[in-house]
C-alpha cells in the first residue's frame, strides 16, 4: 500500500467520522484531525445509555425476560421505594436531644430520597427501603477511657453502630383504617 492510499483511507475514516459527528450532533473546528474527532466521538458515544441491560428477570413463564433500561431503573426504584415499618432509637450521644433526623440517600439509578425520621417512635414509622438500608449501616464515633500498659489513662476512638432499628410488622387493614380516621380528623382540624 503506498503513502497515497494510506492520505486516502485517512480522508475517508475522517470524512465518515464527521458524517458520524454531525448526525451525533457534536460540534468540531473544520480542521480537526483525525485521533481527535475519533476521540470526542467515541466519548459521545460512551455517554448515552443502552438501549437493553441484559438482566434475566424471571418470568411467571419460566422463560427470562431481558429487561430494558427504562424497566430495570423502574424495578430498582420501586425496590428503593418499598415501605419498611421501623422503631428507630439513636445511639449517638451527639444527638441524645435531638427528637428526630432527615435522612437523605439515593443514587443515580433511583433518585434521591429524603424523609424525617422520629426517633423512638412508639407506633413504629414507615420509611423506604434505600432510607432503612442506610440507617442500618451508619456508624458513629464515641471516645472511651482506657489504661495502657503503663497505668496512663488514654482516650481511644470507638466506632459503635449510631442507630438501633426494630423491624415492626406491617400494619393491618383495621389498623390501616384507624390511622387513615386519625389523619383525615387532623387534617379536618387545620
Amino acid at each position: 500500500m503506498s503513502e497515497h492510499d494510506d492520505q486516502e483511507v485517512i480522508q475517508d475514516e475522517l470524512s465518515a467520522l464527521k458524517d458520524r459527528a454531525d448526525l451525533m450532533g457534536l460540534s468540531y473546528h473544520p480542521s480537526i484531525g483525525l485521533e481527535k474527532l475519533r476521540t470526542k466521538v467515541q466519548e459521545a458515544l460512551s455517554d448515552i445509555p443502552p438501549k437493553a441491560v441484559a438482566v434475566a428477570v424471571p418470568t411467571s413463564e419460566g422463560l427470562p425476560h431481558i429487561e430494558s433500561a427504562d424497566e430495570f431503573r423502574g424495578r430498582k426504584r420501586k425496590e428503593a421505594s418499598e415501605l419498611v415499618r421501623i422503631r428507630l432509637s439513636c445511639m449517638n450521644p451527639n444527638k441524645k436531644d435531638w427528637a428526630g433526623e432527615i435522612i437523605t440517600t439515593g443514587n443515580s439509578l433511583v433518585g434521591t430520597f429524603a424523609k424525617y425520621v422520629p426517633f423512638a417512635a412508639e407506633d413504629g414509622w414507615h420509611v423506604p427501603r434505600i432510607i432503612y438500608d442506610q440507617l442500618a449501616e451508619r456508624k458513629c464515633q464515641i471516645f472511651v477511657s482506657s489504661r495502657d500498659s503503663k497505668g496512663n489513662t488514654t482516650r481511644k476512638g470507638k466506632l459503635i453502630r449510631e442507630f438501633a432499628i426494630e423491624i415492626l410488622p406491617a400494619l393491618t387493614i383495621e389498623e390501616l383504617k384507624d390511622l387513615a380516621q386519625r389523619q383525615a380528623l387532623a387534617n379536618a382540624i387545620d
